[in-house]
């Protein structure tokens, strides 16, 4: 109540101060015969006007939709990692959770591992896909509605979704992120027992997934810069930094290169999840150290 209270007399103070100021200026201007317009005129503040200049050097204003253009990939980042992020945490949570209760041992007793997590990891990827899908229709909803609700309201919703550059590597990163976090949580809950053993080895992960968001500023603003394009060539990075710089956009042959590099990348965390999920999910127990996860892997 007391920082309540605070923040009111400061507001308060403050609209105090800027009046009394309005009205000690209106009368040092009377005082030295300014006249109005002029004082009004010395009073008025520098704007700057943003232009781009064409091949042929004319200037032009630059559009609204040029400006939403250039950020609207952090919008689509901010989706992309919250859907990546959420949905597979998710599919962690289930696996814990089964493995906890025994189910695990019966499913077992039907399907291969292999089958399992697959079965798992797709039939999440659709529940999440649904997710995302509701969360972009209300989205747009509440873009069409807002010019109904709030007047001066200009936002030019269809330029900026209608592009291709967008809705195509929102999906490709999407489910390219997806698998490949979705293949290092689902090895990661395999070998834990409860959430909070789970808890600890997601560590890393959260830690990998914080990147991007930090250096998410440093690349919008500089698509085609160092920083964006070492980001791009790391796997776990590429889907959140190649679609934070598809206002670029990047050369093609970097969307080929990248894309090859996290595809492979994605068969590799699918072979090697498979190989800890066949061991470690009907383990019971204090969970197993690295040194023997690894000598999952290097099992045929």
């Amino acid at each position: 109540a007391t920082s309540t209270s605070e923040i009111k007399f400061v507001r308060l103070l403050l609209r105090i101060v800027n009046a009394a100021t309005r009205v000690v200026q209106s009368l040092r201007i009377r005082d030295a015969t300014i006249p109005r317009n002029v004082a009004q005129r010395l009073q008025e503040k520098v704007q700057f006007r943003e232009k781009r200049i064409d091949e042929s050097g004319d200037t032009t204003d630059v559009k609204v939709s040029e400006k939403a253009n250039k950020y609207a990939p952090v919008a689509f980042v901010y989706l992309l990692w919250i859907a990546v992020f959420s949905i597979a945490q998710m599919l962690l949570t289930n696996t814990v959770e089964e493995k906890s209760i025994r189910i695990m041992e019966v499913l077992l007793s039907s399907v291969s591992p292999n089958e399992l997590m697959s079965g798992k990891i797709w039939g999440i990827a659709a529940t999440g896909l649904t997710m995302v899908l509701s969360w972009v229709g209300f989205a747009l909803l509440g873009v069409w509605l807002a010019p109904m609700v709030i007047g001066g309201f200009d936002f030019p919703l269809m330029e900026v979704i209608g592009d291709p550059r967008y809705l195509i590597s929102f999906v490709a990163y999407f489910m390219a992120g997806y698998l490949l976090y979705a293949a290092v949580l689902v090895a990661i809950g395999s070998v834990c027992n409860t959430l909070k053993e789970a808890q600890n080895l997601m560590q890393p992960v959260i830690i990998i997934l914080v990147v991007p968001l930090i250096a998410m500023m440093f690349i919008v603003q500089e698509p085609n810069g160092l920083v964006a394009k070492v980001m791009s060539y790391i796997p776990l990075f590429t889907p959140f930094t190649m679609m934070n710089r598809a206002g670029g956009p990047p050369e093609t042959y970097e969307y080929v290169i990248t894309g090859i590099l996290l595809l492979a990348t994605v068969v590799f965390a699918f072979r090697a999840a498979g190989k800890i999920f066949r061991v470690g999910v009907l383990m019971t127990g204090k969970p197993p150290k690295l040194k023997e996860i690894f000598s999952w892997l290097r099992q045929a």
